[in-house]
């Protein structure tokens, strides 16, 4: 397994546009296991239809539960720049942050393990892909491409 990158957020993170940004919930790096708000660490992997890269991980501290809405701020903010974020469970405040970051919560029942969900979301991307993966790319393509041609066009005064 190749070494970690210690990163202060995820965006940090040099990763071509056609491949996927995931962050998995996971106390152990293995299993699918955690709530979003109280998940100790979030494990993340750069993915394309032939390979699955582990690029960094993060744990955090054990936080108040209960109305500590704060206890997401250094989550959101690391997380920022994943595309798709699996958990087993998000609340609907965590939810609409994400998806302001641009990252897609994705939850998943039964503890399944990172490996499985990584080998479904290589499947998807070497057949047909899901509108959710489509508006994905849609937007990593248009973050790249689209200012460039907008600065092109500027007038630019010396």
């Amino acid at each position: 397994m190749s070494q970690l990158a210690e990163v202060n957020c995820v965006a940090e993170l040099d990763v071509e546009a056609d491949k996927l940004l995931v962050a998995f919930a996971s106390s152990d790096g293995e299993i699918i296991n955690q709530h979003f708000g109280s998940s100790s660490g979030f494990h993340v992997y750069s993915i394309d239809a032939d390979s699955a890269i582990p690029l960094a991980a993060k744990s955090f501290g054990k936080e108040l539960r209960d109305g500590n809405e704060d206890k997401l701020k250094p989550k959101l903010a690391w997380l920022n720049g994943c595309d798709l974020v699996y958990c087993g469970s998000v609340g609907g405040s965590a939810t609409n942050e994400l998806i302001k970051l641009g990252a897609h919560p994705v939850i998943v029942k039964g503890g399944p393990d990172i490996e499985e969900v990584v080998a479904e979301i290589q499947k998807e991307l070497a057949g047909t892909l899901s509108p959710l993966l489509e508006r994905i790319f849609k937007q990593k393509s248009g973050k790249d491409q689209g200012r460039f041609d907008e600065m092109a066009d500027e007038e630019w005064d010396e």
